[in-house]
C-alpha cells in the first residue's frame, strides 16, 4: 500500500500552467522528411523516440538517438534532425507554451550542464501511455479535451522532471571559442560572410576555424550556415504563407534559384514540394 502526504506545493498552478500547442505522431514518412537547423522563440519541444533511431542535433552537438530517448529542446536552442540517418524512427512530438519548471529560465527544460537527450529506461512505458491518452484527446475523443490534455501534460512534465534529476553532467566547456563562433553564425546566419572575414573577426586562420568548427558541431562554418539558413527556410515554409522569392531573400539568398538549389542540395526536394509534402503529411 502507498501513501501520498498533504504537504507539498504545486508545482504548476494558475497562471504557471504550461499549455500543449502542437502534439504529433509520427511514423517513418513523416520523420523522412528532412528538418534542417531551426529554432523556436515561444514554445519549447519534446521529443519521444518510440522506435527506431536516429541522428539530432541540439544546440551544436550531435547525438545518435534510439527507441527510449526523450529529446529536450528549450526555446531558442537551434536543433537539426538528420533524416538520412533515420532507420524507422517513430515519434512522438510537441510543443509547449508558458514552460516554467522550479529553478530554471522560462521556456528551458534543463539546466545548462545538463544533456538535452535523457534515457527514460524503466519509465518509457509510463511516457508512452500518458502520450498516448493527450494525443487521444487532441483528436476531440474525451468529453473535456483541452483540460484533460494540460492536465496530463504536467503529469509528463513531472516524469520529465524525475527523468532529468538523474541525469548526466556535461563535461567542462572545451570549446569556448568555436560556442562564440556558432554564437555569432547563428545571430547572423542570413549575412553575407565568408570563412576569411570570420577567422579575421575571431583572430585565428581560416584553416584552423574550418577544421576546428567542424570537429566540434559536424560541419564546416559555411556549411553549418547553410543549414542555418535552410532550417529557417523551412520554419517559414510551414508555418507561413510567404512566397518562396520572399522566404530565399528573408534567409540570406539574393537569387531565387540559388536559393532552390541549396534547398533542394539539403532536403532532397524543392522548396515548392516540401511545403505541399509537408502540408500533405
Amino acid at each position: 500500500m502507498a501513501f501520498i502526504s498533504t504537504k507539498y506545493r504545486p508545482v504548476f498552478t494558475g497562471e504557471a500552467m504550461p499549455r500543449l500547442t502542437t502534439l504529433y505522431r509520427a511514423e517513418t514518412l513523416y520523420t523522412s522528411m528532412p528538418r534542417t537547423m531551426h529554432r523556436h522563440e515561444d514554445v519549447a519541444e519534446f521529443i519521444l523516440i518510440t522506435e527506431g533511431s536516429g541522428i539530432h542535433i541540439i544546440d551544436g552537438q550531435r547525438y545518435y538517438t534510439q527507441k527510449g530517448d526523450l529529446l529536450l529542446i528549450g526555446q531558442g536552442v537551434v536543433h537539426d534532425e538528420s533524416s538520412p540517418a533515420n532507420r524507422n524512427l517513430s515519434i512522438y512530438s510537441g510543443a509547449i507554451r508558458n514552460l516554467r519548471l522550479p529553478e530554471l529560465p522560462a521556456g528551458q527544460f534543463l539546466a545548462q550542464d545538463v544533456l538535452p537527450v535523457q534515457k527514460t529506461e524503466e519509465l518509457f512505458p509510463a511516457f508512452c501511455h500518458l502520450l498516448e491518452l493527450m494525443y487521444r484527446d487532441a483528436q476531440g475523443k474525451g468529453c473535456h479535451p483541452e483540460e484533460s490534455i494540460n492536465h496530463l501534460l504536467c503529469a509528463l512534465l513531472l516524469l520529465t522532471m524525475e527523468v532529468t534529476s538523474r541525469s548526466i553532467v556535461l563535461p567542462p566547456e572545451e570549446h569556448n571559442l568555436m560556442d562564440a563562433v556558432r554564437s555569432r553564425l547563428d545571430a547572423s546566419y542570413d549575412e553575407t560572410i565568408t570563412l576569411a572575414a570570420l577567422a579575421g573577426e575571431f583572430h585565428i586562420s581560416s584553416f584552423h576555424l574550418a577544421h576546428a568548427f567542424k570537429a566540434a558541431y559536424g560541419y564546416a562554418p559555411l556549411q553549418y550556415i547553410t543549414r542555418r539558413r535552410i532550417g529557417e527556410a523551412q520554419t517559414l515554409l510551414i508555418d507561413t504563407a510567404l512566397p518562396i522569392t520572399e522566404i530565399a531573400i528573408r534567409t540570406g539568398y539574393n537569387s531565387s534559384s540559388y536559393f532552390n538549389k541549396a534547398f533542394h542540395k539539403i532536403t532532397g526536394m524543392s522548396p515548392r514540394d516540401y511545403r505541399k509534402a509537408y502540408r500533405k503529411i
